[in-house]
């Protein structure tokens, strides 16, 4: 009751009310999950006893900014929802599991990937030191693998956040949703579903490099669906920029609305 009566009087965040201000355990978890993560960027890396080995490490920061701003990403939009929504019933619970496993399975070919495209963004150059001495960093014969992989695991992401906001938006009436949240909630699915769509578009890029491409008819094939691929990625992106100028309008338009007058919120956390 005490929780219920401090939450009343709290200003929504962002035009959205929140329906936890405390740290679960299943954010605990998330929390612990995330720091090991980003562990996993940097443990590998030794600390330089020379000048060239410094500037050798230096030369991965790049990959690990890119990476670790991805990861800090992932985590504040889990806080973002379960502070929006508050749920802990066992179907977030599973659906939150889900996506700490995505993130730590997709770790190391995120760190790998951008680790060389940011050294040598056509994946075609790069030459490391190996026991068998120097190799491509990237074997042609891998490229479509490595987009394969990323592709999944970027759409993966995406399809567990997109999971839980449509069982956040099934319990609309159970957490006391109001118009604009309602609203906000239906705009992040629509967001969702086309970041998954980029993350399809990925895996038909790699789809589309392990096609054959031994007979004129082949390449040509491949041509066509690599056209067909770029075609979508634009109206993607544009869909994408839309979703963004629709929900700016919207929330002006409910703030104003709402004005400093509105009434608190109601809060109902679902703890089933």
């Amino acid at each position: 009751m005490l929780r219920n009566n401090l939450m009343a009087h709290q200003d929504p965040v962002d035009g959205f009310r929140w329906r936890s201000r405390e740290v679960t355990r299943i954010e605990g978890f998330s929390d612990a999950v995330f720091g090991f993560a980003t562990t996993l960027l940097i443990i590998s890396l030794e600390v330089p006893k020379t000048s060239t080995e410094l500037l050798l490490a230096m030369r991965g920061f790049s990959a690990f900014v890119v990476t670790f701003v991805i990861l800090a990403g992932i985590w504040y939009s889990q806080y973002t929802f379960f502070r929006r929504y508050g749920l802990e019933d066992r179907v977030t619970v599973v659906l939150n599991l889900v996506l700490l496993f995505t993130v730590l399975f997709f770790v190391y070919p995120l760190k790998f990937l951008f680790g060389v495209m940011v050294v040598d963004p056509t994946l075609n150059h790069l030459m490391v030191e190996t026991a068998h001495g120097l190799e491509k960093a990237v074997l042609p014969e891998h490229r479509a693998l490595i987009f394969l992989i990323f592709g999944a695991g970027f759409a993966a992401v995406f399809a567990v956040f997109l999971l839980l906001y449509r069982h956040a938006y099934a319990k609309a009436d159970e957490l006391g949703l109001n118009e604009f949240e309602r609203y906000e909630t239906q705009h992040s699915i629509r967001r969702l579903w086309t970041s998954v769509s980029v993350g399809g578009m990925y895996f038909l890029i790699g789809g589309m490099n392990a096609l054959p491409q031994k007979t004129p008819g082949q390449k040509r094939a491949v041509e066509i669906v690599g056209l067909v691929i770029m075609v979508l990625f634009v109206l993607v992106v544009i869909r994408m920029v839309r979703l963004r100028g629709e929900r700016r309008a919207r929330k002006r338009e409910w703030l104003a609305k709402s004005g400093p007058d509105a009434p608190p919120p109601q809060n109902q956390p679902v703890q089933k």
